[in-house]
């Protein structure tokens, strides 16, 4: 049994930049999709000394003794393909979820430096935000463009306030594309501000009670493929809100890099996204979170029921995408209605291993796939020599079912950390 409180017990406290030996039952080669058997791990302050099946020689060691952990695994940290950093998903109360977003800028963007700071003890490295309409996620991106282990924060990559039309679905995390004379100067507006990326809405969200999404889409496809075009000369790329059929085939004819949720999407479509290369963020933890919370809701038998359909064929569709070779990134919704930061991601990585993927892929998604599609240029936290030590220890288990993956201790920059920065209910 992995008991975190007493694996932190054996791991060494570094002295003198004294290397640390550990040899753990298993270690994760994201990169490769691959896991080490009994492997040994040698680290100091400056990064990862040793990988490997062999024992490190006694050059790199300087006499330090092996802590042996075969019950243990080793994990590359977790980034996450769709947050929103600004809101707390651990809120549950309407009225108060509505008050928290109608505070001052210097409020929000406060409260979700220290949900930033809080994320790291809890083993998450970085993270792709979808958007806020204050300011909040432009200036952590700024704020955490040094290496995690001299700024204290996880990278968050931001596109400022997402793009939609004026009226529609969006106004909480948008700023509306009719308020610029163009695409082309609202995208270049969106750059100017330090965006890392573009989010656009092009459809609304789907209508529980009714179980489709009922309304109509917000952008044409040929405003989405101007909105791309504009994106383009800035190397930025575009995510998409998109649910409901028709929404989802003007985002996909439009040239998007990313689709995120994809609910009601059709096996035609999944086949376009594959050939075009685009990706796709299925989010299954914001709607499986109106059943968990459907008292609260006051969700009805029949809401219910609309829910598990909705879900059950998301499901298949994620089984038939990763059959066909869609390119699937793990990305959790955090900070919408009932899913936190964090134990979100967890819970969104339980929700797609259940669908079908592979605790493996799960695993090697947001530990290496996430970061490497959405920003290739960034370094990489991985469990290789010369990578900075920075890294999870959790349950071997854990590569046996996502269930197993709880309590992580977060070795950063070669030195434990505590989940203490925080309470759970910021995140």
């Amino acid at each position: 049994m992995f008991l975190a409180s007493n694996i932190r017990q054996l791991i060494p406290v570094r002295q003198n930049n004294q290397p640390v030996w550990l040899r753990v039952g298993k270690l994760l080669d994201a990169r490769r999709k691959r896991i080490i058997e009994n492997a040994h791990l040698v680290y100091d302050g400056s990064g990862i000394l040793h990988i490997g099946t062999t024992p490190p020689s006694e050059e790199i060691l300087r006499c330090a003794a092996m802590v042996d952990l075969p019950d243990v695994a080793a994990i590359p940290p977790l980034f996450d393909a769709h947050t929103h950093i600004s809101l707390c998903g651990s809120e549950l109360d309407a009225d108060q979820r509505s008050i928290a977003q109608k505070r001052a800028p210097e409020a929000i963007l406060a409260e979700a430096e220290t949900r930033a700071r809080a994320l790291l003890a809890r083993g998450v490295i970085g993270m792709r935000d979808g958007g806020d309409k204050d300011g909040a996620g432009l200036e952590l991106s700024e704020k955490s463009q040094a290496a995690a282990e001299a700024c204290g924060l996880p990278r968050v990559l931001s596109p400022g306030p997402g793009i939609h039309r004026k009226g529609r679905y969006g106004s909480f995390f948008c700023q509306p594309l009719d308020d610029h004379s163009s695409i082309h100067d609202c995208v270049a507006h969106r750059v100017q501000s330090g965006a890392d990326h573009i989010k656009i809405v092009p459809t609304g969200i789907i209508n529980f009670a009714k179980g489709a999404v009922t309304a109509s889409p917000q952008l044409t496809t040929e405003e989405v493929r101007e909105l791309v075009t504009a994106s383009k000369p800035h190397t930025r790329m575009v995510m998409a809100h998109a649910s409901g059929s028709e929404g989802i085939q003007n985002a996909i004819d439009g040239g998007v890099d990313t689709i995120e949720h994809g609910y009601f999407i059709s096996r035609d479509q999944l086949a376009a996204m594959r050939d075009r290369g685009i990706a796709w963020v299925p989010t299954f933890a914001p709607v499986h979170m109106q059943i968990v919370h459907a008292g609260i809701m006051g969700w009805d038998p029949t809401v219910l029921d609309h829910l598990r359909r909705i879900l059950d064929a998301h499901a298949e569709s994620l089984r038939h995408a990763l059959q066909i070779g869609v390119r699937i990134l793990v990305g959790s919704d955090a900070g919408s209605y009932g899913v936190p930061h964090a134990s979100g991601l967890v819970e969104e990585m339980l929700l797609m291993e259940a669908a079908g993927m592979t605790t493996l892929d799960v695993l090697c998604e947001v530990a290496f796939g996430n970061a490497n599609t959405l920003a290739p240029l960034l370094p990489h936290r991985l469990l290789e020599t010369g990578c900075p030590a920075t890294f999870l220890l959790v349950s071997a288990a854990s590569f046996d079912s996502i269930r197993c993956f709880e309590n992580p201790i977060v070795i950063f920059g070669g030195s434990p950390l505590t989940a203490e920065t925080a309470s759970d209910s910021l995140l």
